[in-house]
This record gives C-alpha cells, structure tokens and sequence, in this order.
C-alpha cells in the first residue's frame, strides 16, 4: 500500500498535513527542516503526496505538480 492510500485514509492527518506544508515567503516549506535549518523548497515531497492523497479522496486523478524532482515518464515499447 502506497503512503498516498495510507494518507487519504486518514483524513485528520491529511488536514493538518496540507495545512503545516505551506510555502513561506521565500519559497521553502515552512515545516520541512533540516537539521541545519536549511528547508525544502516548496512544494515539498510531503505536500505533494499529501495533494495526491486529497486527489485521491476526492475521486479526481492525481495532480502532482513538476517539482523537477521527479523524471518525466517514459513510453513502454509495446
């Protein structure tokens, strides 16, 4: 089971997930901290999965936004 299931079945933790994973004024994550202070910049790996999971919820299609995190897919030769 994928932390995005996980996550939308638990909607208080979904709540206050996409409510502590917000963009401060500079562009990183205001909860994602490092331990040298250092944040992720915004969105953060926690808040998309967190959208993916309320996508989920809410029967649309995930929505994920491109972070540049993450490879485009490639096409499957069939």
């Amino acid at each position: 089971m994928s932390l995005v299931a996980v996550l939308a079945g638990m909607p208080d933790l979904l709540e206050r997930t996409l409510s502590e994973h917000v963009p401060d004024g500079r562009g990183y994550c205001r909860e994602c901290r490092g331990p040298s202070g250092v944040s992720a910049t915004w969105p953060c790996l926690m808040r998309e999965v967190a959208a993916e999971a309320q996508s989920l919820r809410t029967g649309d299609l995930p929505v994920t936004p491109r972070s540049g995190r993450h490879r485009p897919l490639r096409a499957v030769p069939s």
